[in-house]
Parts: C-alpha cells; sequence; structure tokens
C-alpha cells in the first residue's frame, strides 16, 4: 500500500478505533486490485460519466388507506447522463407530486418485502421517466438511467 495513503488515513482517523482504520485500508486497497483485471462484463462500463441527482427532501406520506395511519418516508436518487439536472431542477415540483401519489397508493405487504420494494423503485423510475417524456419530448425520459431508494422507513 502507498505510505501516502497510510499516512492520511492515520492523520484522519482518531487512534481510539483501530478497526476502522483497517477497515479503511482495505477499502482504498481493494479498487487497486479490482482495476488490475477489467471486465468487458463489469456493469458499471460506459456508466463512468453518469452522475448522481438527489430527487430533493424525504418523502413523507401515509399509504395503504384503510384503518389506522401509516407512514412512509424514504429518500429518492436518481442516476443521471450530464446535462440532465438543470431539467430536473425546472420539473422538480411535478416529479415530486407523481412519486408522492405513487408512494401513497401502496399496500403495507408492498413495502414491508424485497421484492415489493424493487418493484416500487422500478415503477418509480418509470415515473419519473414518464414525467420526462411528456414534459420535454417522448424519449428524453431514458436520460435517468436509474433510480435508488437511498433510505426506506415504513410505520405501521
Amino acid at each position: 500500500m502507498d505510505t501516502k495513503i497510510m499516512f492520511r488515513l492515520k492523520s484522519s482517523v482518531s487512534l481510539r478505533t483501530p478497526c476502522l482504520l483497517a477497515g479503511l485500508c482495505l477499502s482504498v486497497a481493494l479498487p487497486a486490485q479490482a482495476s488490475e483485471a477489467p471486465s468487458d462484463e463489469d456493469p458499471a462500463s460506459g456508466m463512468a460519466n453518469l452522475i448522481y441527482y438527489t430527487l430533493g427532501n424525504s418523502f413523507v406520506t401515509n399509504y395503504d388507506g384503510a384503518g389506522r395511519l401509516k407512514y412512509l418516508k424514504t429518500d429518492i436518487a436518481v442516476r443521471i447522463e450530464p446535462g440532465t439536472a438543470p431539467i430536473l431542477d425546472t420539473h422538480l415540483p411535478y416529479i415530486r407530486n407523481r412519486l408522492v401519489i405513487l408512494l401513497a397508493a401502496q399496500l403495507e405487504e408492498n413495502l414491508i418485502s424485497t421484492q415489493g420494494k424493487e418493484l416500487l423503485r422500478l415503477q418509480a423510475l418509470n415515473e419519473v421517466r414518464a414525467a420526462l417524456d411528456y414534459l420535454v419530448s417522448p424519449g428524453y425520459g431514458e436520460r435517468v438511467r436509474n433510480l435508488y431508494f437511498t433510505s426506506f422507513v415504513v410505520q405501521r
């Protein structure tokens, strides 16, 4: 390992956390090993120029209108092509509205299973793409490559 990297890690990490230092050393060493053997099957290849864009503040909504009130709080980010962020900024209120409606329409069983969350993630991605196709031009939504829940809390 490069001694300069090790020195920077040691100087920025407290001595009370030796396990943390070991973990950081591993995370620094792993990318170098992975880059030595480039793979044609790497899903991240060709996506290096994409950027992450957070869709504003947390989404907080009630869901599954039957009976007792239940709440969902989530943060959403999208992976976009360069130059797409200004368009998202312009149309963020419309996009957020579509996502709030989608989230509020969910049933509890969809929000507590891994498969349900993945389905919701894909539906949310389609909502964002459809909004951009409608507001900008057909096909523009494909500039949004993926959507991620960066936090997901359900109160039942």
